[in-house]
């Protein structure tokens, strides 16, 4: 159910719904040791662990003893995270209330009661001094630390509430829910200072800045959304056949970006914010001008729907993967074809640049990821091991790993220099995608969950885990 690595990327401790969570060395894959819990992450010095599960348990991240538990919830717990500090730690659980504990004693400071129903997540500011929650209430609540006093109720949402969390100055929190909204409230005040509404009726995704929380649902969806890069917009891509650029300060739509005949898969910005890229069902992907919201170039070659598309690092080229067994790199200025990548038996579901620009790595249906060299098209080598389709693939951030999403029900591992399988993970269902995003990585499963780890963990092992 969780995976995250110590803060110094020395151990990764994940945790599964066999209620078990299990620590292992980074480097060699071993397992250090198993504990308790179907969720688990490391206090902010990487000393302890702290898991979740009917009872939250506080672990010795060296010895693997267990250091207290602590008790009170009358339900299963949803999430365990530590204050920044560390001192303490913020509980949200199905019997309605977050709970507040001191993470030296164990013991109970404060239960946050006011919610009417679950509470999926609690978490804190970035200064440890207040607390969001999010409920199937159809609420978000925003809490003292030091009191447990219900600050204000973010009220709006007219469906579950399915997380909540803070911008990184902690001036502004961000909603998902059920109805097919992103809201932005001001910290303060609880005032609610945008909407974000105009796809549909259920919200998958969303994305703050430097964070990225999916919603588990799925109708007519809003299919990814993104911050500009200096944060003054967002761009949102949905099965409505459009998509739609937002002031992120107001709420305000700014423009639709219309003129496809079938679902927008994906959307984004330039490095340098001027252009958006899109990805649709109906073969093209389309380059956009930022300001005006203008298509300045489709990009047309595809024989079949194109599943995404991005920009390269510096801005000057754009990949894109298709259903038609390739994929794709293209001028970013002129919207000319430079290469077409063949070599994969069977849809390509996605491509990706190396931090470097230097590579791609694509994921397909035939079994494979594929690395290849940008400047000459040539497929340097191929990812073999998988044995399922592979639906997703990216680059670690150095650029000297890539992780892949599989229908075998693994995430794997690979060094991208020589294609060795380094250590995988393993789901009780199929990987359908995965994010490397911030410090994160999310893993979705054809279960409708997701699996998040912490980018920098993952990245370096031995072995294989139960998630």
């Amino acid at each position: 159910m969780s995976a995250s690595f110590s803060p110094d990327g020395a151990r990764i401790v994940t945790a599964s719904d066999d209620e078990t969570a299990r620590l292992w060395d980074a480097r060699t894959g071993r397992e250090i040791m198993a504990l308790r819990g179907r969720s688990a992450s490391f206090s902010p010095d990487g000393a302890r662990i702290v898991t979740a599960s009917r009872t939250v348990r506080l672990w010795d991240a060296t010895t693997g003893q267990e250091v207290i538990a602590l008790r009170g919830h009358e339900r299963e717990v949803n999430s365990a995270s530590f204050s920044p500090d560390g001192a303490r730690i913020v509980t949200a659980s199905k019997d309605g209330t977050a709970r507040l504990w001191d993470a030296t004693t164990g013991q109970e400071i404060i239960a946050l009661r006011g919610h009417e129903n679950w509470v999926f997540s609690a978490s804190f500011s970035p200064d440890g001094a207040r607390i969001v929650t999010a409920s199937r209430d159809s609420t978000a609540r925003l809490w003292d630390a030091a009191t447990g006093q219900e600050i204000i109720a973010l009220r709006g949402h007219d469906l579950w509430v399915q997380s909540a969390s803070f911008s990184p100055d902690g001036a502004r929190i961000v909603t998902a829910s059920d109805d097919g909204t992103a809201r932005l409230w001001e910290t303060t005040t609880g005032q609610e200072i945008i909407v974000l509404r105009g796809h549909g009726r259920v919200m998958l995704s969303h994305s703050f800045n430097e964070d990225g929380v999916p919603a588990l649902r799925q109708d007519v969806v809003v299919l990814s959304a993104s911050f500009s890069p200096d944060g003054a917009r967002i761009v949102t891509a949905s099965s409505d056949d459009t998509a739609r650029l937002w002031d992120a300060r107001t709420g305000q739509e700014i423009i639709a970006l219309r003129g496809y005949e079938d679902w927008v898969l994906s959307a984004s910005f330039s490095p340098d914010g001027v252009r958006i890229v899109t990805a649709s069902e109906d073969g093209r992907a389309s380059l956009w001008d930022a300001t005006t919201g203008q298509e300045i170039v489709a990009l047309r070659g595809h024989e079949d729907w194109v599943f995404s598309a991005s920009f390269s690092p510096d801005g000057a080229r754009i990949v894109t993967a298709s259903e038609d067994g390739t994929a794709r790199l293209w001028d970013a200025r002129t919207g000319q074809e430079i290469i077409a990548l063949r070599g994969h038996e069977d849809w390509v579901f996605s491509a990706c640049f190396s931090p470097d620009g230097a590579r791609i790595v694509t994921a397909s249906g035939d079994r494979t990821a594929r690395l290849w060299d940008v400047a000459s098209g040539q497929e340097i080598i191929a990812l073999r091991g998988h044995e399922g389709g592979v639906y997703d693939a990216s680059f670690s951030p150095d650029g000297a790993r890539i992780v892949t999403a599989s229908g075998d029900h693994t995430a794997r591992l690979w060094d991208a220099t020589t294609g060795h399988e380094i250590t995988r993970i393993i789901l009780d269902a199929s990987v359908t995608g995965l994010s490397v995003y911030g410090g994160a990585i999310a893993l979705g499963d054809a279960l409708g969950r997701v699996h998040v780890l912490e980018a920098e963990e993952f990245l370096g092992a031995e072995g294989s885990a139960s998630d």
